[in-house]
């Protein structure tokens, strides 16, 4: 380790022949190399040794300081975005300023340039801004022991359903997030009102379509996948089913707290991307979540994965996804040929377009399909389109709302909401 006051005492002593000692000797004791001595043995002759001591910079600005011109151009760009992390505004200032060719005018004009995080950091401190996040501290709490991730991507996905209020007006709307566990990037997201089979269906699809079928889903026991009455698998777990998706329940918010950091994360920064973009309805960001922000997430906080190959299994781009991801409830054929759902009447259809008469009592499988609502049914292991029986509609006012679980509740408000909506 360097010690300079030492050194130059050993100087001094040797100009002033008080002790015999070399330049070499005088870099072995001290940690300085022999033409750092020879340089401070020229300084000492016009120095003292407590002025050599102080740095030349003491007391001066640093030659990288802001100037109050940039200082003033980053507080008004600062003032778009009122709530935002210090991670974020550095993120969005350097995207949106230093790296945006249509900003070069402004850079000599204010002399602007890449800052670090530390500069952002004096900025919110010196300025009294504070940063809506915050780390938590976990001393004296107990921590629960890191999992080691897959090694592969496609073995677990981890998912999740969180209401928020992303466009800050008091309405929440659920993110259904997918996330990878093996390398922690965003597979697809999808906005509903509530976190209901739809929110998840959709997600489900732009999952297996960019990436394909996993082999497990790690989700929480949220009556949407498993029922609370008897415990069997819903609609959903049965579509989970039939793609080879096995299920796995997590006991705690706590076991899948990577899917639960990234819905915080997300939660922190996309209010405020959100505004950056001008995005005004959810249809909009459900494309830009999708189409452009899980690769921008990804970019930033995703790594990779412990072995190349993947887990997951491709499909065809003409793949019928209706087959699946649909409600399927079992019918019997009555009076007419007809089945009934939805307090509506069906006819089979054939692909000459004549009506399919099945015997009375005979059993098929109505499938609604979750995304446009068309109704089609499986009869003798074949998909048939149908016709509806006009003037044959059940009376809706005498059947009486039943609700058994949150479920249903959370299925019957978002009708109503769709219904006020229409």
């Amino acid at each position: 380790m360097k010690n300079k006051e030492y050194a130059l005492n050993l100087l001094k002593a040797k100009i002033n022949g008080e002790r015999v000692i070399t330049y070499v000797q005088i870099a072995d004791l001290t940690g300085y190399s022999e033409k750092q001595i020879r340089r401070f043995s020229k300084e000492i002759e016009n120095k003292d040794i407590d002025s050599m001591l102080i740095h030349s910079n003491t007391g001066k600005p640093s030659h990288n300081s802001a100037s109050n011109l940039e200082m003033q151009y980053i507080l008004k760009f600062k003032k778009q975005y009122p709530h935002i992390s210090i991670a974020q505004f550095m993120d969005f200032y350097h995207e949106d300023i230093i790296f945006n060719s249509n900003k070069l005018e402004d850079i000599y004009k204010y002399y602007l340039k890449k800052r670090s995080y530390s500069f952002f950091k004096n900025l919110y401190k010196n300025n009294n801004i504070k940063s809506p996040r915050r780390h938590r501290c976990f001393k004296g709490k107990n921590a629960h022991p890191l999992r080691e991730p897959s090694t592969r991507r496609g073995i677990l996905i981890m998912i999740d359903g969180t209401p928020h209020d992303w466009f800050e007006n008091g309405k929440k709307f659920s993110l259904h997030l997918a996330i990878d566990d093996a390398t922690g990037e965003v597979l697809a997201g999808w906005f509903m009102p509530a976190e209901c089979l739809e929110g998840y269906c959709h997600m489900f699809k732009i999952l297996i379509s960019k990436h394909g079928v996993p082999e497990n889903v790690y989700s929480d026991k949220h009556t949407i996948f498993k029922s609370p009455v008897d415990g069997n698998l819903t609609q959903l777990g049965r579509m989970c089913q039939e793609f080879g998706i096995n299920i796995i329940f997590a006991e705690t918010a706590e076991a899948k707290g990577k899917v639960e950091k990234m819905n915080d994360t997300i939660q922190g920064r996309l209010i405020n991307d959100i505004k950056r973009k001008n995005i005004t309805t959810y249809a909009q960001l459900n494309t830009f979540f999708n189409d452009k922000y899980a690769n921008y997430l990804n970019n930033k906080f995703s790594y990779p994965p412990k072995e190349e190959e993947s887990e997951f299994v491709t499909v065809d781009k003409n793949y019928d996804f209706s087959k699946i991801l649909c409600i399927k409830e079992d019918r019997k054929i009555l009076n007419g040929c007809v089945f009934s759902i939805d307090n509506n009447y069906y006819q089979l259809i054939d692909t000459k377009g004549e009506i399919v008469k099945p015997f009375k009592g005979t059993g098929i499988t109505a499938m609604k399909d979750i995304f446009n609502g068309t109704i089609r049914a499986i009869y003798k292991e074949k998909i048939y389109t149908t016709k509806q029986v006009h003037g044959h509609n059940k009376d809706p006012v005498k059947r009486q709302q039943k609700i058994n679980n949150q479920k249903e509740l959370e299925e019957y408000l978002y009708r109503q909401l769709q219904q006020k909506q229409n």
